[in-house]
């Protein structure tokens, strides 16, 4: 217990799980009642004898809906995250409801939040089974069905898993990596001034941020067939490396030695707001918008995009950047401000005439 180590072990033992219980226990607090934070689009193909059915659409969705024009523009903003679903009324409701035909299409992007997925899918069956009840006023045939089409649906669950892999897994990675460089800085910093440690660590730090990925992502698409491009992928890997590796390092050069305990804070944090589970804005109000500023949570949303959809991922890479640069930009400010560290040889000066005088 004298140990200085071994007292901060027992510190992490009960610090890292009891974060993420009150972490999680807060965010999460009464996420799956909080669906009217979602918004699905309505597409009334049928004019105006659709209207009636697009407003018992609004009046009854238990989320927010927007009329869009086009199919394929509302099925672009679901793929960008505007949306968690789109509703398609198609052109010929009239007649098919005259017919006792008519059908609902109801379009849910599986690559996204698995819990709103979910939701949605439930919400259409809930919704279509309204309506029937008010058009056929109690009949026992529906003169509505629903049509569920599952867009960007993956066969292979391991490409379910790579967005988390790629976007999460790196900030441990570099988490981890900085505990040891800092370990090694301490060591140098007696014989090795503190600019040359700097710069020789930003170089390696760059090189891991730039060789590492596209080993990372040439592996892993010998498992599976992302959307995107290699390049796509290897730049967005580039940057959740490169943003984690600067605010890593920034949390050591502003707190030293407790900095792990602040870069393990963050862990429960980014895992909660990264939106893979369940969309950042479902979450407690405090937490919605921490992700924006996090690696991991940009991370993984650009992933999603690239993995499935096969592009729109420059808006989260645009944010690891400034993550980045202004993480780095800190750190260099407080290095600058950091007193150097003793030169050996200026000390070895210092003592000479000494032993000079003590030879006579």
């Amino acid at each position: 217990m004298s140990i200085t180590t071994t007292r901060v072990g027992i510190v992490f033992a009960l610090f890292v799980p009891l974060l993420f219980v009150l972490l999680w226990m807060t965010g999460y607090d009464g996420a799956t009642q909080r669906i009217d934070r979602l918004q699905a689009a309505v597409v009334n193909e049928a004019g105006a004898a659709g209207e009636t059915i697009s407003q018992s659409l609004a009046d009854s969705a238990p989320f927010g809906t927007t009329v869009v024009a086009d199919l394929d523009q509302a099925n672009s903003a679901m793929d960008a995250g505007d949306y968690a679903m789109v509703i398609r009324i198609p052109a010929s409701i009239a007649s098919d409801l005259r017919s006792g035909s008519a059908e609902l299409t109801y379009y849910i992007n599986q690559g996204t939040s698995q819990v709103a997925a979910a939701m949605m899918e439930g919400a259409a069956t809930k919704i279509t089974d309204g309506m029937n009840a008010a058009v056929s006023g109690g009949a026992a045939a529906a003169p509505i069905r629903a049509e569920i089409v599952k867009t960007h649906e993956q066969s292979n669950f391991a490409v379910t898993m790579l967005p988390m892999i790629l976007g999460f897994i790196p900030y441990i990675a570099m988490m981890t990596m900085n505990i040891q460089f800092n370990i090694t800085a301490q060591i140098m910093k007696h014989r090795t001034g503190k600019w040359a440690i700097f710069w020789s660590r930003q170089l390696l730090l760059l090189l891991i941020c730039v060789a590492a990925p596209l080993v990372i992502v040439l592996v892993a698409r010998l498992f599976a067939e992302p959307a995107s491009s290699l390049w796509s992928l290897w730049l967005l890997l580039s940057l959740v490396f490169l943003a984690s590796a600067c605010l890593t390092q920034m949390s050591f050069a502003l707190l030293g030695n407790a900095a792990p305990l602040f870069n393990v804070a963050l862990v429960p944090i980014q895992l909660m707001t990264a939106g893979n589970i369940i969309p950042a804005d479902m979450l407690a109000p405090f937490y919605r918008h921490l992700g924006s500023f996090l690696p991991a949570p940009n991370g993984i949303q650009g992933f999603m995009r690239l993995i499935y959809n096969g592009d729109g991922a420059g808006t989260f890479m645009l944010h690891l950047l400034l993550i980045a640069l202004v993480t780095w930009a800190i750190t260099l400010l407080r290095v600058r401000l950091q007193p150097d560290n003793p030169a050996p040889a200026a000390a070895g000066q210092a003592g000479a005439p000494g032993r000079t005088a003590a030879s006579h």
